[in-house]
């Protein structure tokens, strides 16, 4: 994290994180629930001071914002990976009384490590407030909605989106229209890093939810600054002569570029998993949802259109997931080569080697998906 925003040097903003990196992933304990149910806790608890000291508009109250909604989109996450691994495993209790056990359901599993609707030019903020009147909930509140139906879980989902597309317009107004007067330099490029971390979540909720032409457009808005920042970091790497022996790259631009080839994937995931026949769209409902409730009472049985944009027309579908793919894949061989070449120099890349094998199982499986999906169209 930036050292110029000092909330990243918080003491309990760091022990947030590492509950997360502790709890978000892995295995399905009570000790996983345990830590993120602390990270939320802690998360809520910054982002309420944040927008009380450093103001609404802040990066830091964006950062928060995006940390706590994604903190409650993870926990809901585990909450899934566990009642399948519970109904799973009540499948086989049955399976071996009938004397005819099946293999256990895999678990569901987040497309990332870091997950609205279309976002389209009006959600970049038009002035310097933020409302503030959004209900921070802690891990109290979120436990009395978990009692044996979903409608907590989706309750903390519509929270997570809400936060996510108000740190997102945050971002967004300090990249494209804070003057270098409202801030600096540091926190426009802290700000510039952060919109594509925001909008792959987003992306992730969508695609949890099943709306996946909102999952691709989320995505397709994040790829122009993963290009952009691996472009970058590559221009840095050669301007203070970083590469190592042979040309190696630094770990932050084997990253970068893993980070890029991550989001070509997701495009492609997302593209092959809408509905077959059918166009890629995105819908606008919060426009919608909000004159539903201003009209509420008078107009109650009146129905409304939800607005939607055609991003890929059905017959184009299969096309754009396998260019995304091919270009993902391409990419990925780059990187492996590249890793290689790191390992004779014996450069350290840490948990990257983890998150680069997890890549390559998610491309495998992409392209069994899309190697099916041709089957069908041939």
């Amino acid at each position: 994290m930036n050292s110029a925003i000092k909330i990243t040097s918080d003491a309990r903003f760091r022990l947030a994180r590492s509950l997360m990196t502790n709890g978000g992933g892995g295995g399905c304990g009570n000790d996983d629930d345990s830590s993120l149910e602390g990270a939320i806790d802690i998360f809520a608890s910054l982002l309420e001071e944040c927008r009380r000291s450093s103001g609404e508009t802040s990066v830091e109250a964006a950062l928060c914002h995006y940390e706590y909604g994604n903190a409650l989109f993870r926990a809901v996450v585990r909450r899934t990976e566990q009642q399948h691994l519970e109904n799973s495993g009540s499948s086989d209790e049955a399976n071996e009384k009938d004397g005819d056990k099946k293999p256990a359901a895999k678990p569901v599993k987040s497309a990332t490590t870091t997950g609205k609707r279309s976002l389209d030019d009006n959600i970049a903020m038009q002035s310097d407030s933020v409302p503030s009147n959004k209900k921070v909930k802690k891990t109290e509140n979120i436990e009395n909605n978990h009692d044996g139906d979903d409608n907590g879980d989706e309750e903390d989902v519509s929270l997570a989106l809400e936060m996510l597309s108000t740190s997102f317009g945050i971002f967004d107004w300090h990249v494209n229209d804070a003057t270098t007067t409202t801030i600096s330099e540091e926190e426009r490029e802290f700000a510039l890093t952060q919109i594509p971390r925001v909008l792959n979540c987003i992306g992730d909720i969508h695609s949890h939810r099943k709306q996946f032409g909102n999952a691709v457009d989320a995505y397709c808005r994040a790829l122009p600054y993963r290009e952009n920042a691996s472009k970058k970091k590559h221009h840095a790497t050669n301007n203070n002569n970083e590469e190592g022996e042979g040309g190696c790259l630094s770990v932050e631009e084997l990253t970068c570029q893993r980070q890029l080839v991550e989001t070509y994937a997701l495009v492609a995931e997302a593209l092959l998993a809408c509905k077959e026949g059918e166009d890629v769209v995105c819908i606008d409902d919060e426009e919608q949802q909000q004159e539903e409730d201003d009209d509420a009472g008078s107009k109650k049985d009146e129905k409304k259109a939800k607005k939607s944009i055609v991003l890929v027309s059905a017959r184009d579908r299969i096309e754009f997931a396998q260019s995304h793919y091919e270009t993902a894949k391409e990419k990925l061989q780059d990187i492996v080569y590249q890793m290689g070449k790191m390992a004779a120099a014996k450069i350290d890349v840490g948990d990257e080697k983890k998150d680069i094998g997890y890549l390559v199982m998610m491309l495998v499986g992409i392209g069994n998906s899309l190697e099916s999906s041709l089957k069908k169209t041939s």
